[in-house]
């Protein structure tokens, strides 16, 4: 009788520590794809529309980042979510060059003129 309570004590530990880890990747899920659409509709745009709103769009990624990263580091094998999140970091980090590019030529025109 107290092997058997002994083992159901163990499996019910097992079960809530392996439905946490569960929840806790879902939400690492969503976050991660939350991050995904928002870079994909920043960078679907265009940049014009970037250079004038650039400021909420870099306060909107800042966040997104901070909610990807505080999510992220609750898990133990991220290896999964580095594959979508590193190639979108690089597509805004992309596309924030290539903007901070045209503003620059932008700014270069006006003083010429």
């Amino acid at each position: 009788m107290k092997n058997l309570s002994t083992l159901l004590t163990l499996f019910v530990l097992l079960v809530t520590f392996t439905s946490c880890k569960t929840d806790q990747q879902k939400k690492a899920e969503i976050v991660t794809n939350n991050y995904v659409r928002y870079i994909d509709s920043v960078t679907k745009k265009g940049i014009s529309n970037a250079i004038i709103d650039w400021n909420h769009i870099a306060k909107g990624f800042e966040k997104k980042s901070n909610e990807l990263n505080i999510e992220i580091d609750k898990l133990e094998n991220v290896k999964r979510f580095d594959d979508k999140i590193n190639p979108a970091t690089a597509k805004y980090e992309d596309f924030r060059n290539i903007v901070f590019e045209k503003k620059l030529q932008q700014e270069k025109n006006l003083s010429l003129q």
